[in-house]
């Protein structure tokens, strides 16, 4: 079930967090044109077919879900396929920056066949495409004179080496005070989660299974306004909401 949902899950706090991290900048963009710039790690091709599994139950629980940025990025476009993070990315900085805020996206697969794919589903702002091993590409992005606003990598499934490089990548971002969001798979991140510092949100089902997300470099800063809402997501999906702590003494929210 929980894996199921993974994918809403994790757009869910990817839009409440991004929207959270640029409301300052569109703020600021009222008096003067700022740039904002995301980085997707592992971006995929922007658009799928079908519905996004989950996205009816959410839109059903109406005004029980206090934060809207997700549900107002797809609000345009329910009939059309679903949405992959860096589409979903861009509608959200739209909506919250409007056209005061230039929007800059830095997008990375490993394949080149689909970033291919990803050229024809370019909706707005500026779009960078990349095809490089994602590690390699965060680092190259972190060498530059200006640094992201905001960096999400969800780690594909089959990456072996994803739970191991997604630690480093996440102490390294916190070290830069660059905003971020990780996934992971539940199963046996407890140290990851402590060696990071940082809470994880998951989405589990009965026996225990599910995803999760953590938030850090300042994107944690969301946390207290979507607690109440992941609780009433995770019930709406049939499964629930645990708040991982990492098990030291010393940890950071």
């Amino acid at each position: 079930m929980s894996l199921t949902f993974a994918s809403l899950w994790n757009q869910f706090i990817l839009a409440a967090a991004l929207a959270r991290t640029a409301r300052p900048f569109a703020e600021r963009a009222k008096d003067d044109l700022i740039d904002f710039v995301y980085v997707d790690t592992h971006a995929g091709p922007g658009r799928y077919d079908g519905s996004l599994p989950g996205l009816q139950h959410v839109c059903d629980q109406g005004p029980s879900i206090l934060n809207r940025a997700m549900l107002e990025a797809y609000h345009s476009g329910l009939g059309q396929g679903h949405l992959g993070s860096w589409l979903l990315a861009g509608r959200v900085l739209g909506r919250v920056g409007g056209t005061q805020m230039a929007v800059e996206m830095d997008v990375n697969d490993l394949s080149p066949a689909i970033i291919e794919q990803a050229k024809a589903n370019r909706e707005g702002g500026w779009v960078r495409l990349w095809s490089h091993d994602w590690f390699l590409f965060l680092r190259s992005t972190l060498n530059r004179l200006n640094l992201p606003h905001f960096v999400f990598i969800d780690p594909p499934a089959d990456d072996h080496r994803g739970p191991a490089y997604a630690i480093d990548a996440a102490i390294l971002l916190d070290t830069m005070s660059v905003p971020y969001m990780v996934t992971y798979p539940v199963a046996g991140c407890q140290t990851s989660i402590d060696e990071i510092g940082r809470t994880g949100l998951e989405l589990l089902d009965h026996h225990g299974n599910g995803c999760g997300a953590l938030l850090g470099g300042g994107a944690e800063t969301v946390l207290l306004e979507i607690m109440g809402d992941l609780t009433r997501l995770a019930e709406a999906l049939n499964g629930h909401f645990y708040a991982r702590l990492p098990q030291s003494v010393d940890y950071m929210i």
